[in-house]
């Protein structure tokens, strides 16, 4: 699971602590055929998806800067949810820094349709071994 979470983006392979944390929450959400309601039985309640992102998108994250013309917010990369607190585990590149943020960020569109391509080459070789 963690090959495939990483080979979505460009990121070094020494994320993939990151990706392994981010399997393990996404493992721990998921129901399973033995236990079908899985965040029902630990929190008492069904489990919100909408905090859940694609591992390595682009977010404009907004980080607190002392000058005023200096820019606001930094293109990040999404590595991690952390256990601790609310929020994301972003990667800023040009600092080379990891980071927990509860900041508005932006997130990028155009990351989100990489699994459209992969559907699409799904498909195409799950069509390319049924002609076999």
């Amino acid at each position: 699971m963690i090959r495939s979470i990483m080979s979505f983006t460009k990121l070094s392979l020494s994320f993939w602590g990151y990706a392994l944390g981010t399997a393990a929450r996404l493992l721990n959400i998921a129901s399973s055929k033995t236990v079908a309601q899985k965040p029902q039985i630990w929190h008492g309640k069904s489990a919100s998806y909408k905090y859940l992102r694609m591992w390595g998108s682009p977010a404009y994250v907004k980080r607190l800067v002392g000058d005023k013309l200096d820019s606001r917010s930094s293109l990040c990369r999404f590595i991690r949810y952390p256990k601790e607190t609310a929020g994301y585990y972003f990667y800023d590149p040009s600092e080379q820094k990891v980071f927990v943020s509860r900041m508005q960020c932006s997130w990028k569109e155009d990351f989100q349709r990489i699994p459209d391509v992969m559907n699409c080459s799904l498909r195409n070789q799950v069509r390319h071994l049924s002609r076999m």
